[in-house]
């Protein structure tokens, strides 16, 4: 798999590193955009969006922290660094991605408490009790890596995924996978099966009855809608990874192609750049913020009054 990577042409490392630079260019502006709206504007800092915050950092972290060793490996078609540095970029790109799944975990939970445990919500889930469970989910992503270092064991450069990494022949990989992707998605899956079974009785008792009286609001709808494509897109991103990581594990050897390894690595990549994108198309409210902040809104807002003006005319 190093020769692999050695001989690559021009033309292919370019192109590798090319779309890298761009996923790290989208990962930085968007998650910088969001956070910035979201803290400087107060109808925004709501519960929900304190999971988007925290959505947020780890995405604009793993663009900022991890991502550059990465980018300089695909140039230079090996690893320039010290062990050092690769132990470094293992244990920050693990912590961040399972900072990113605890949060979307949390966000499964408030979703459920919100739509089918609604008079339990305003207890379990004030900005102050969501901070902390936030920080504390945080402080879980670290023991992904550190008990891994501290009994010993290293990461090691994987040629495929221009990461280092844990080894993944050991027992360690598979049994934080089911900690720390098969617990979380059990959660999650649990979470949105209950919220969109109780949302489709409500809109059937709504039918039924033509009452507008619902426990469930319109917003509430959307927001979950959100989150819950959110998740469906960090799935899709990551399932080709921790698929190819299994079967390492069971064979024992690094058992897939080079094109396999980096085409996952890009797909996991790619989750950190694309919630901000979900949030512009599907939530009104930031949508029109990032426009604002932007300067697209005065802008329209201005064409329409130059428009209106010249029809007067």
């Amino acid at each position: 798999m190093e020769y692999e990577l050695l001989s690559r042409g021009l033309a292919q490392v370019v192109m590798e590193s090319g779309a890298l630079i761009l996923i790290m260019l989208i990962i930085f502006f968007g998650n910088s955009l969001t956070l910035y709206i979201v803290l400087f504007n107060r109808r925004l800092r709501t519960v929900p969006n304190l999971f988007v915050i925290s959505l947020a950092i780890s995405d604009l972290a793993m663009g900022v922290l991890a991502l550059p060793l990465p980018l300089a490996v695909m140039n230079v078609s090996r690893w320039p660094f010290t062990d050092s540095a690769c132990q470094y970029n293992g244990f920050i790109a693990i912590t961040l991605a399972a900072a990113s799944i605890q949060t979307l975990a949390l966000t499964s939970v408030n979703r459920y408490f919100k739509v089918v445990k609604p008079s339990l919500y305003r207890k379990y889930f004030t900005m102050r009790a969501t901070i902390i469970c936030i920080i504390s989910s945080w402080f879980v992503a670290t023991l992904a890596a550190i008990p891994y270092l501290a009994t010993g064991f290293r990461m090691i450069y994987h040629p495929g995924k221009f990461v280092c990494y844990y080894n993944d022949t050991s027992w360690w990989l598979g049994t934080l996978i089911i900690i720390y992707v098969g617990l979380p998605n059990s959660v999650i899956v649990f979470c949105y099966y209950q919220v969109f079974k109780t949302v489709k009785i409500h809109q059937k008792r709504l039918q039924s009855t033509q009452n507008n009286r619902s426990n469930v609001s319109v917003e509430d709808i959307k927001i979950t809608r959100t989150l819950f494509v959110v998740v469906v897109f960090f799935m899709f991103c990551w399932a080709p990874y921790m698929i190819v990581d299994l079967v390492d594990v069971f064979r024992g050897y690094w058992s897939m192609s080079r094109e396999v390894y980096t085409m996952s690595t890009f797909l996991g990549t790619l989750s950190s750049a694309v919630n901000p994108v979900i949030y512009c198309f599907l939530n009104p409210s930031f949508r029109r913020e990032y426009s604002r902040s932007l300067g697209l809104r005065r802008r329209r807002t201005e064409d329409r009054c130059s428009k209106r003006a010249v029809a007067e005319r």
